[in-house]
């Protein structure tokens, strides 16, 4: 039997071919259109906690409030977080602390190098300012001993200290007390703040970038001297 050859008009191939090309989109579509992950889930839930807490504080503000504010279940919220401490630990840790931790690697750590120090105090300025609401509002939060954002910042500020006056024996040979190290964050802490509140004008940006870089290498520069005029006398 001969077989026949049907050469289809190139206006009904190219129908066909759109065709084919529709269903095949449609049928991605269908298998990509899946619940939001985890991440984007967060990010949600943290955006409408920011805005209710900084408005009532966390105290006066429950897990369902957030769930209303965010559009999201009870469900949704725990696979998130396991409660609304988690949740503010969550929020420091990615405005602020991942950015402060960056620079405590004692494999990168110079502090006794004045280029390097203004070099680390420029990027975590700017990289916590990229998040400057959630930043904003942690420092506003945390002036409650009580609240969980003082938890939160007391205890990251004093992982950090801890490293620093580790950095600082293991280089120079001695070392001051862990509160002189936290006394350097708190204090970088408030000129960020001060940068938030002034609008995050260049000025300002520019002044809590030289004023920390100055406080830590400062600080560092003192404790070398310390070392070198012991070792003279």
């Amino acid at each position: 039997m001969r077989q026949i050859n049907i050469k289809l008009a190139p206006h009904l191939t190219s129908m066909g071919l759109k065709r084919n090309e529709r269903n095949n989109v449609n049928s991605s579509a269908s298998k990509t259109r899946k619940r939001p992950g985890i991440a984007h889930q967060r990010e949600v839930i943290a955006e409408a906690a920011v805005a209710l807490i900084g408005a009532r504080g966390s105290s006066a503000t429950s897990v369902s409030d957030i769930c209303a504010a965010a559009g999201v279940s009870r469900d949704t919220y725990y696979r998130c977080f396991t409660d609304k401490d988690a949740l503010i630990a969550h929020l420091y840790e990615t405005a602020v602390h991942e950015h402060v931790r960056a620079v405590l690697n004692p494999d990168v750590m110079a502090y006794e190098d004045e280029d390097w120090v203004s070099l680390v105090s420029e990027q975590t300025v700017d990289a916590i300012l990229a998040r400057s609401t959630i930043a904003q509002f942690l420092y506003v939060e945390s002036a409650d001993p009580g609240s969980i954002a003082h938890r939160a910042m007391h205890d990251a500020y004093l992982e950090a200290a801890q490293r620093l006056q580790a950095w600082a024996r293991q280089h120079f040979g001695h070392a001051p007390a862990v509160e002189y190290f936290m006394s350097l964050l708190f204090a970088s802490q408030w000129l960020v703040h001060n940068a938030i509140l002034s609008g995050q004008t260049d000025k300002q940006v520019n002044i809590a970038k030289q004023s920390i870089k100055q406080l830590f290498y400062g600080a560092f520069a003192s404790i070398q001297r310390a070392e070198t005029t012991g070792a003279t006398q």
